[in-house]
């Protein structure tokens, strides 16, 4: 006897779920039809608080609070302390492969939420402006395709390996430092100009201490964006980080980066003014004595002595010339070549490789020397802007000074001098949250409002689909009377007579439609067969039907 109805059980459903990529392709007037959008956004130059509230100064449209806000939500989300708070950031292991830097403008891209769905495929995202190519690499950053193609299993870019640079002085946030004597937009009292605020560590992923001395800060132009720069007096000004040993190069190859302009004030005669070096000073535990109560607070606290008189580098100017030296306490090795830069930034590498010394100029080798040292590590402490601390101060400014355990290729120092901070990525790409920003000052012509240029966006969206699949199990007694009006004698689904051919026990009724019902009867899925297939009294049949949500 057929059954109108027959109930599944929990072994006849199966529900799989899978990724569906849908792309997208937007232009700047299509992207907002469809609700997303594009902004500037920037670090207020000064801010304070009054008795009502947070206020800005200024009234331009880069003051302009809301501007503001998206920056510094941003930066609380995704960038402010994302080296130190990396599990919260980034919720992965692979340390090295996320670099995020917000500079004092950001350019970000809002996509609409219906298009990403969960979020957005890795290594899909496509941005062309103004000739540049911009694409994701599968781990969160942004990166220029002039260099070459980076995905999650390839990189086909040649910049210096990041497990290579083992300091790293910006510095990054030199923007939110113009002014040492300023605190949030008030002068502090009794300011010391030793300045140990905020910025106490390098930007490298090792977190060298750093220690400001008269230092100002400032903004140049570096390959068309405005980067942070370290202003020197040539009086007082200096940095010191503490003694490393990684610093102390003998027989091993290394190199040194930093941009450089030599101020027109500077003078020029023969007295040297010191940019980078590792010697003449050393930090040292005062040896406790009679006199001295080591329980007094400060008493084991360091002194400054004279260090050893070998050092693996000393970098400085003389008259013109950039000169680079090393020393093992009974040879100098040096290699010099003229530069003059006055306002002008220039690109400097120094760098031993092999038994050799060479100075390269915006990525042109400019000198080569015989290094005929041995030993030169010592205990001194690393000095920027001055010889140990004390002399030979430096007029000028500094920029983007790394310091790599390793030589550079002629290809990696072009990329260096060109990329400005030896990464080829010009921002980083959210994909959960459907966002993309521009944060390389270089590159703060894309994705800009104020930019009437057009681009071209293309993306996947990944969208979470789930494949319903039911069995339809029919044992052979069941589903054998057809309800189709055609084989009553009366044309009629109410006519209970069946037409003579449909009562020969050779006929058997055809299968053509198979729905899912739920508990109050209610038809959710219809699932229509290609051909039909006639009903069994030998067998059972199965009917597989498979719809997705």
């Amino acid at each position: 006897m057929s059954t109108v109805f027959k109930k599944f059980s929990k072994s006849d459903i199966s529900i799989v779920p899978f990724n569906a990529h849908k792309q997208s392709t937007f232009n700047s007037a299509s992207l907002s039809d469809a609700g997303g959008n594009f902004y500037s956004s920037s670090s207020p130059t000064v801010a304070y608080r009054s008795g009502t509230g947070f206020e800005w100064a200024g009234s331009s449209s880069l003051d302009d609070p809301n501007n503001h806000k998206k920056y510094f939500q941003l930066n609380h989300l995704f960038y402010k302390k994302s080296k130190l708070d990396y599990i919260n950031k980034f919720s992965t292991i692979k340390y090295f492969d996320h670099y995020r830097v917000l500079h004092d403008k950001v350019n970000i891209l809002s996509l609409p939420y219906k298009t990403i769905g969960y979020e957005i495929k890795k290594e899909s995202f496509s941005l062309n402006q103004n000739s540049r190519n911009i694409k994701d690499d599968g781990k969160g950053n942004l990166y220029d395709i002039e260099y070459g193609t980076i995905s999650s299993t390839t990189n086909t870019t040649d910049f210096k390996s990041e497990n290579f640079r083992i300091f790293y002085l910006g510095p990054q946030n030199g923007h939110k430092l113009y002014d040492l004597k300023l605190k949030n937009g008030e002068n502090l009292v009794n300011f010391e100009f030793n300045y140990s605020k905020d910025n106490l560590l390098d930007d490298s992923f090792l977190f060298n201490k750093i220690i400001y001395k008269d230092l100002n800060f400032s903004s140049k132009t570096l390959d068309g964006g405005s980067y942070p720069v370290l202003d020197f007096n040539g009086i007082s000004s200096n940095i010191k980080s503490p003694h490393n040993s990684r610093y102390n190069f003998n027989q091993d190859n290394f190199a040194i980066s930093f941009f450089v302009s030599n101020s027109v004030y500077n003078p020029n005669n023969n007295d040297k003014k010191y940019l980078i070096s590792k010697s003449t000073t050393k930090t040292v535990i005062k040896s406790p004595n009679a006199i001295t109560n080591p329980q007094v607070t400060g008493s084991s606290q360091g002194i400054e002595v004279e260090a050893e008189p070998q050092f693996p580098f000393e970098i400085y100017y003389q008259s013109s010339s950039i000169n680079f030296d090393r020393h093992d306490g009974n040879i100098t090795s040096t290699v010099s070549t003229i530069s003059t830069s006055s306002n002008n930034m220039l690109h400097v590498v120094c760098q031993k490789v092999g038994s050799n010394l060479e100075i390269y100029i915006d990525g042109v080798k400019q000198k080569t020397a015989t290094d005929n040292t041995t030993q030169c590590q010592n205990q001194a402490n690393l000095y920027i802007g001055s010889k140990g601390g004390t002399t030979n101060f430096f007029t000028g400014s500094l920029s983007q000074i790394m310091i790599f355990e390793d030589s550079l290729s002629q290809t990696q120092i072009n990329n260096l001098s060109q990329s400005i901070d030896n990464k080829p990525y010009v921002g980083n790409i959210f994909y959960s949250n459907g966002l993309a920003t521009i944060t390389k000052p270089n590159y703060q012509d894309i994705l800009n409002p104020g930019n009437s240029n057009d681009f071209k966006l293309i993306y996947q969206g990944s969208h979470l689909i789930y494949e319903n699949e039911y069995q339809c199990m029919v044992d052979q007694h069941e589903f054998d009377v057809t309800l189709n009006p055609s084989a009553r004698k009366i044309k009629s689904k109410d006519s209970e007579d069946l037409a003579n051919f449909a009562t020969s026990s050779y006929f058997k009724p055809y299968v053509t439609t198979i729905g899912l019902y739920n508990d109050n009867g209610e038809l959710l899925v219809v699932g229509k067969l290609g051909q039909p297939i006639r009903m069994s009294d030998e067998t059972d049949t199965t009917y597989v039907v498979r719809y997705d949500t």
